[in-house]
């Protein structure tokens, strides 16, 4: 969830304001680092000044993509949340900060920054150094476009409460299949099925009503909708493009809904595969079969077996399906099962289907104990019985297989206990992979009646694994680098990209290894500086790459930018320099030929 946006104009004194939060003060108390610098500029609104507009600005974690962090993350970071706002200039300024990243935005939805802007945001990201003063962060904005329009049924009933999506194109009119769809792109219709979104910078849309499922809107019980485009289409491509100008609105863009598909139920049991008796209180999912020609999310259903075992799926459309024992004990649960199960498939045509069976197959248990190598803190110790370990199981030995899932069976994990022991249930059979979820610790080394583990291990049917023992160290290596761009200029709205990949895996031969290797991730800022830290002692392939925004949340190459790439060794508690020299004049040369 992002945060609350509030009007940029207010009914109140246009004298300065600024507000702190309560976290943000209660982190400043105990925060005792030098607060000598400072950031201050303008903030404008279609060239004018920008009187009484309301600013945030936020300290965030410099590994940050740029994206802008929710009230949460700011308040468990700990670290500077002030909102302040502009003068009758259109200046606002915000002293007393801290070396270190911060996010500063604009708050507003019904302005957004110009079309020709790289950013689709309404915030500047900045790195401050102690004693720093920025006066120049300047944001300028525009009034955003608005569309507005009815959704109704066949029978000209309004859509209350109905949920629409607009989707952006780009300058060839296909989908910007990344952009953020969870603010000013999405809106809902009131009583009379009017709605109204606004903010929107200026572009081409297209614009549907309802899901893609399209079953069971509240005002609409007795009937099934399918998600419909403006004007009238079921299918996108016949979708028609809404041309959005700068401040303009665009009205009457109304939608009349298709009827739906009706939707029908299945039913069946679950059963002991050995024994033939009935499994109560287990869950299952139901998955629309994948379609390579359509894509898309899937449709999905959960149902759970009563105390005889029997299920019952509802409000499924005609099509094909996949029914399998929902995957237990997975890194967001703390749930657990003796049992995985197959794929069942079905179909479903014009009416419900009955006499389904899945057959749940009894898994290996794996177990053992989790020891820690040079960490002697309690307080470290004791987040490892917050973690889980989670077990991925990949294709047989020696198939084709290999590093992709098993279909709907694919991972087992477990809790782990204060003495570090630990027991993963359900697991089917294949070539296992360890990884740690939810800790500071990453594993180091896997090992099995005194020999290590390189290499996947193989889990057979039914087996009992026992006598693990998985050695867990605490990365505390960090690289801190320096990036200088010669021979040329970054494109605006260019942001470089830096990744720390271990050179060397656990099997030694390129094989896949047992453990998910660790590895780190940053974003320079713009003095060309980046920290990857919590790096466990090796050799990493340090690489650089210049990146473009291309949609809200979605980020590609540069064009006519290589990468460039550096080993870098790091050592456990150290800190290691990097210096690298981005030459945009080489790299263009290069692209060219």
């Amino acid at each position: 969830m992002r945060l609350s946006l509030l009007n940029l104009f207010s009914v109140l004194s246009i004298s300065l304001l600024a507000t702190v939060d309560q976290a943000g003060a209660r982190a400043q108390q105990r925060d005792n680092r030098p607060r000598t610098a400072s950031i201050g500029g303008r903030v404008s609104l279609g060239g004018a000044p920008a009187a009484n507009a309301l600013v945030m600005v936020v300290e965030v974690d410099p590994r940050s993509r740029g994206e802008w962090p929710s009230e949460s993350a700011v308040q468990s970071q700990q670290r500077a949340f002030i909102k302040v706002r502009t003068d009758g200039d259109g200046r606002y300024r915000v002293p007393g900060l801290t070396e270190g990243a911060y996010m500063i935005r604009a708050l507003s939805k019904a302005y957004v920054r110009p079309a020709d802007s790289s950013n689709f945001e309404t915030f500047r990201s900045i790195t401050l150094d102690e004693g720093e003063s920025r006066d120049n962060v300047d944001i300028a904005l525009v009034r955003g476009g608005v569309i507005t329009g009815r959704v109704t049924d066949v029978e000209g009933r309004p859509f209350i409460g109905g949920y629409l999506q607009l989707s952006p194109l780009d300058e060839n009119g296909r989908p910007k299949e990344g952009f953020d769809s969870d603010r000013e792109l999405r809106g809902y219709a009131d009583d009379r099925g009017v709605y109204r979104i606004y903010g929107l910078p200026a572009g081409r849309y297209i614009l549907s009503a309802g899901d893609r499922e399209g079953y069971s809107f509240a005002s609409f019980a007795s009937r099934k909708y399918i998600q419909t485009f403006y004007p009238n289409a079921t299918d996108r491509s016949q979708a028609k493009i809404i041309e959005v100008k700068e401040g303009a609105e665009v009205t009457g863009v109304d939608i009349q809904l298709a009827v739906g598909k009706n939707a029908y139920e299945a039913t069946g049991r679950v059963v002991d595969a050995e024994t033939g008796q009935p499994l109560p209180k287990t869950s299952l999912t139901c998955m629309e079969a994948p379609d390579k020609e359509n894509g898309g999310m899937p449709y999905k259903r959960q149902a759970t077996t009563d105390d005889e075992g029997r299920f019952k799926v509802i409000g499924l459309p005609p099509g094909r399906y996949e029914l399998y024992l929902e995957v237990q004990g997975s890194p967001y649960s703390q749930s657990s099962s003796e049992h995985y199960s197959e794929k069942t498939r079905f179909e479903v045509g014009d009416s419900d289907v009955s006499g389904l069976e899945v057959k749940a197959i009894r898994g290996s248990t794996i177990s053992g104990v989790i020891v820690f190598e040079g960490v002697n803190d309690p307080g470290v110790k004791a987040k490892l019985r917050e973690a889980m370990l989670f077990i991925l199981v990949v294709g047989e030995r020696g198939s084709a297989g290999v590093g992709a899932a098993y279909e709907g069976r694919g991972h087992a994990s477990a809790k782990i206990a204060g003495d570090g022991g630990f027991r993963l249930s359900g697991a089917p059979p294949g070539m296992g992979q360890f990884r740690l979820w939810g800790s500071e610790l990453w594993i180091k080394r896997v090992e099995r009646d005194g020999m290590e583990i390189k290499s996947a291990f193989e889990i057979r049917q039914g087996e009992q694994i026992a006598d693990l023992r998985i050695v867990v160290v605490q990365p505390d290596g960090s690289i801190r680098g320096q990036i200088e761009i010669a021979d040329g200029k970054l494109p605006e709205g260019c942001q470089l990209d830096i990744s720390a990949t271990p050179m060397k895996t656990t099997t030694g031969d390129g094989g896949y290894p047992s453990f998910r290797q660790g590895g780190g991730y940053a974003v320079a800022d713009e003095k060309g500086r980046f920290v990857i830290e919590r790096l466990i002692a090796g050799e990493y392939e340090v690489t650089l790459a210049a990146v473009v925004k291309v949609s809200q949340i979605e980020w590609d190459k540069a064009p006519g930018i290589s990468a460039v790439k550096q080993r870098v060794t790091v050592s456990g508690g150290a800190e290691t320099p990097v210096k690298m020299i981005l030459n945009l004049a080489r790299k263009l040369q290069e692209g060219r030929q």
